[in-house]
């Protein structure tokens, strides 16, 4: 459907692949992500654009020398310890432990 004044969207193409190269690009990305459910479908673009504009011997070093595995050092790691808990029962009232004793009933 043609609007007047709203231009239709094209797609970005910051590597310049011809009609060829994207529905080649499309095609293995389809596939990648159908045998790897768990890994988000913008990452799989990433890699394919990845090893298919990197030169081949720089490829094989990032993968070698296993220089993109480990935490990114950009990621922060979440966690840490709790100071205090609140612990409710099964109606979200307030559970109140019994005096200086811990049980496994308590535990769980």
């Amino acid at each position: 459907m043609e609007v007047e004044g709203v231009p239709r969207y094209v797609a970005p193409n910051p590597y310049n692949y011809d009609k060829l190269q994207i529905a080649t690009r499309t095609s293995a990305i389809k596939a990648m992500i159908k045998d790897y459910p768990t890994v988000p479908p913008m990452w799989v673009e990433w890699l394919y654009d990845v090893i298919t504009n990197k030169p081949q011997e720089e490829v094989e070093k990032i993968i070698k020398e296993g220089l993109w595995e480990g935490p990114s050092k950009f990621a922060k790691a979440a966690g840490g310890t709790l100071n205090t808990v609140e612990c409710f029962n099964e109606d979200f009232t307030p559970y109140i432990f019994p005096e200086n004793k811990i049980t496994e009933e308590v535990i769980q």
